[in-house]
């Protein structure tokens, strides 16, 4: 029962070459379904909306059931000008293996897909899921959402434990930060130019002294997961060139932490805006929110995960407390599932010359297998 770094950059080359950008997984999860179908695995098909797969192997029988996860969809490329290579012809440079996805997440998803061809002919003591989903980049709704309707409903085992494999250097992430998006409409009063300074209130410009003053650094810090984040990333305003805009409307994007809620939040963007404008010149609108979530670090999960890779790599685990972006995780911990992220090393997620560390992913790899034995403790 060996894990193979070749195998696994061979199925991840194979992984980036698919162009599933969200809501274009319908290829790739045919060819996981082959996969799966090829050595022997029992799997199905979950789809919320058709050509959107969620694919679950499944293997072994019992009691327990540990679940695997991992997102098969990868965000667009914004200048391709800016690769080094061809981004959806994956290319291995000395130990990095370069390409859209191959960190965030197929090199995690390639390790799965190892993982349970290796396992394959074993009799578990215990179910092993292995899922593989759509729609992770734009909120999960058709992709792990779905699956948790699913479990639910009785449709699909319940995980006693799960492992996302989003990047995480090789280091316990028990927990992540929550995400408030929201838009603040500013209310102006249109004119034509020629009165921009008699007649008129450009909303621009009100846009433009709050978001000097909401987009900054954030004097808070929480030990297992970091400082919170906020950034201004999108902006709407005005309708012709000839006339001071009467409105204008910019998407905020806010990371909290523990102790930080939607309402204290807002409290705080309101107080920073209203130092500025001086009046109630403006809304927020179109909320969306999940809290911070962690999987505290004395729970029986994590202190076996730390056991286990303490074991297997010989060294004293990291918990991982930096800038990761919100994954999956948090829907499995909002139902209670105890979940950790455990991942590879890797650099550019989201942006050119995106590359994952292959040596990270055998180590990965290890680990899982690991944690599987573990949890399965008495094998057949």
């Amino acid at each position: 029962m060996c894990v193979n770094k070749s195998r696994i950059v061979e199925i991840a080359k194979d992984l980036i070459k698919y162009k599933s950008l969200t809501g274009m997984e319908k290829d790739i999860g045919e060819y996981v379904s082959g996969f799966f179908e090829s050595i022997g695995v029992e799997y199905g098909i979950y789809e919320k909306e058709k050509g959107r797969p969620n694919i679950i192997a499944n293997l072994g029988h019992g009691e327990k059931t540990i679940a695997f996860n991992g997102h098969l969809d990868v965000v667009p490329i914004a200048d391709e000008s800016m690769w080094e290579t061809d981004p959806f012809s994956a290319e291995l440079k000395g130990n990095r293996l370069f390409g859209r996805g191959a960190y965030d997440m197929k090199g995690s998803c390639a390790v799965m897909m190892h993982i349970t061809e290796i396992l394959a002919k074993e009799k578990l003591n215990g179910n092993l899921q292995i899922q593989l989903v759509s729609d992770e980049e734009k909120g999960a709704k058709f992709g792990t959402r779905h699956i948790i309707e699913l479990i639910k409903k009785g449709k699909i085992k319940k995980p006693d434990c799960v492992i996302i494999g989003e990047g995480s250097d090789l280091k316990i992430r028990n927990g992540e930060r929550g995400i408030l998006v929201f838009d603040v409409k500013f209310k102006g009063r249109a004119a034509h130019t020629a009165k921009a300074r008699s007649d008129a209130i450009n909303a621009i410009v009100l846009a433009s002294k709050a978001v000097i003053a909401i987009d900054r650094e954030i004097d808070k810090f929480h030990p297992e997961i970091g400082t919170p984040a906020i950034s201004v990333n999108m902006i709407s305003g005005g309708k012709v060139k000839n006339q001071v805009p009467g409105e204008c409307v910019i998407t905020v994007d806010r990371r909290t932490i523990p102790g930080e809620t939607k309402e204290t939040v807002f409290a705080e963007i309101e107080q920073q805006i209203d130092r500025v404008l001086g009046r109630k010149s403006y809304e927020i609108l179109n909320t969306l929110y999940g809290p911070a979530n962690i999987t505290p670090k004395d729970s029986s999960f994590v202190k076996t995960v730390f056991e286990v890779i303490k074991d297997i790599l010989k060294t004293e685990p990291e918990f991982y407390v930096g800038e990761g972006g919100v994954t999956d995780a948090r829907f499995y911990r909002y139902t209670g599932m105890p979940t950790i992220i455990y991942g590879p090393l890797g650099e550019h997620a989201h942006g050119p010359n995106e590359c994952v560390d292959v040596d990270s992913l055998e180590k990965q790899a290890n680990i899982y297998l690991g944690l599987i034995n573990n949890h399965f403790t008495n094998r057949r």
